[in-house]
């Protein structure tokens, strides 16, 4: 039976878990998908262009919607309408709360859970850095020990096979204990490549995508559970 030092001793020093996981910061767990697209197509109708989903899901998944807009511009036959304007107005949108993300519950179970089993969690974000930083900040996942990783990987890829391998580098994890909670297609097959277990949590505009490796696939967020996740890491 331990003695009274030496639970005092394992309240200071907890079991750390092998284990990790990542998030996407703009994938189906913060809504950051759908805040993207609604705030662009708020700019955009300024412009007289309307953006619609089929447009956005073809251009704006990857790269990330900031560096995507160029060619969203061009695909709506928006001759005239400044890229370099656009993109400022929703970098803008984006670091001033304009356009902000919500954790949904199933995240913030989870971030507890973990948090109790000592897991670290990590939100990765394609945004660019002032503005994934900002958007970070607003959520509050902060606040909840989460920490942020920048994706610097090029936009064809992102977050692409580097952005895994420094996210387990940076945790002291293999990549076979990090789970990966990803939204796109991209994203799944980099994670999978950096041998990372991935669950798939898609939104409305990628839950076409193929996901294929993935241990798990939820269609929506409303099918993703903390529980299940969690009885994976000991399965």
């Amino acid at each position: 039976m331990p003695t009274k030092d030496e639970k005092k001793t394992d309240a200071v020093n907890p079991t750390v878990s092998p284990y990790a996981l990542v998030v996407e910061l703009e994938g189906a767990l913060t809504g950051g998908r759908r805040t993207l697209f609604d705030t662009l197509k708020k700019l955009l109708k300024k412009e007289k262009l309307n953006l619609d989903e089929v447009t956005f899901m073809r251009h704006a998944i990857v790269p990330s919607p900031v560096e995507a807009i160029p060619e969203l511009i061009a695909a709506l036959e928006g001759d005239g309408v400044s890229t370099d304007k656009m993109q400022a107005a929703l970098l803008e949108a984006l670091k001033s709360g304009e356009a902000a993300f919500t954790p949904a519950p199933a995240l913030r179970k989870m971030i507890e859970t973990a948090k109790k089993q000592n897991v670290p969690v990590v939100v990765v974000s394609c945004l660019p850095v002032e503005a994934a930083e900002a958007v970070f900040q607003k959520t509050g996942l902060e606040e909840l020990g989460v920490q942020l990783h920048v994706a610097k990987s090029a936009s064809t890829s992102c977050p692409g096979k580097k952005d895994w391998q420094e996210i387990c580098r940076t945790l002291t994890r293999i990549p076979r204990n990090c789970f990966a909670l990803v939204g796109t297609g991209a994203a799944c097959h980099t994670a999978l490549s950096v041998d990372m277990r991935v669950i798939a949590i898609a939104d409305e505009f990628t839950a076409a995508q193929d996901f294929g490796g993935a241990e798990a696939v939820c269609e929506t967020v409303a099918d993703f559970t903390a529980d299940d996740l969690f009885a994976r890491m000991t399965a």
